[in-house]
């Protein structure tokens, strides 16, 4: 064998060991993370250490290609599914919206930890909010790949709560958004989308907003949602200063007390009414 043809035996001989080598540590990864089969942060428990499958994360990220990435966000395990989407949308990946709109449609969920957090969440709101955070408050008005999650959110059928806040705080819309928007707050009755509304575009909803909002408070039981969105809806129908509306949201308050949690907050709004005595 003369030394050229020893020399590319050779290089085979590498190469492949080389990746063998790494296929092994590969599935090595991702065997370690549908093990411990939890989406954790960087920081868990009180102590904030590293979450032990967040350095799995870290290795998948470095190991595997954009294409190998993407063939793992339709893993059966949630978990695998979503950490690889967090490393396609660290890299920006351009159609980071139909691995999002993939995992809408499949509603699944994975358990995660985050600070001392552990629950149960929706992967599509994992990905989400894992993009969300990278992107500075004041660039997420503008970035196109935020504008393309947030479009899919407002064209869904239906939609995660949080998800719908997210997208209708980052800008404010025009048509034909502020149609599906409307379909929401109106037919949908998301209460989301009815502040939203009484916001940016009260004027052109007015009777619409008044009427959805008297629905929302008469029809939903506060103990259940908490104090902030009770105090929003009473503020929100305060502002109509019309006694009718008011008498409504006295007798609401009479009736359901979790507002006393927040006495202090709600007595202040009140009396901005000349509204005493409850």
């Amino acid at each position: 064998m003369n030394k050229i043809n020893i020399s590319i035996y050779l290089v085979i001989i590498l190469t492949s060991n080389f990746c063998f080598g790494q296929s092994k540590d590969f599935k090595g990864i991702i065997d370690s993370i549908t093990s411990i089969n939890r989406i954790e942060h960087e920081y868990t428990g009180i102590a904030g250490k590293e979450g032990n499958n967040y350095k799995n994360f870290l290795k998948l990220k470095e190991s595997a290609s954009t294409k190998e990435l993407v063939q793992l966000t339709k893993s059966s395990n949630p978990t695998l599914a979503c950490y690889a989407s967090w490393g396609l949308a660290d890299n920006s990946y351009s159609e980071l919206k139909s691995i999002f709109k993939q995992f809408l449609l499949e509603n699944r969920r994975a358990e995660t930890f985050s600070g001392c957090i552990l629950s149960e969440d929706f992967i599509s709101s994992v990905l989400y909010h894992w993009y969300w955070n990278r992107i500075d408050v004041n660039e997420r008005k503008n970035d196109k790949i935020l504008q393309e999650l947030d479009s899919i959110i407002l064209f869904s059928d239906s939609v995660y709560w949080l998800l719908l806040t997210r997208a209708l705080d980052n800008r404010i819309y025009s048509e034909p958004y502020k149609s599906q928007i409307a379909k929401f707050a109106f037919d949908k009755g998301y209460d989301e989308a009815i502040f939203y509304l009484s916001n940016w575009h009260k004027a052109e909803y007015y009777d619409k907003i008044k009427y959805a909002l008297i629905k929302y408070l008469n029809d939903t039981d506060f103990s259940t949602t908490g104090t902030t969105n009770y105090y929003k809806t009473v503020d929100e129908l305060l502002k109509f200063k019309n006694k009718e509306i008011n008498e409504i949201v006295i007798n609401k308050l009479k009736k359901d007390k979790h507002w006393k949690r927040e006495k202090e907050n709600f007595m202040y709004l009140l009396s901005m009414y000349s509204i005493y005595g409850l």
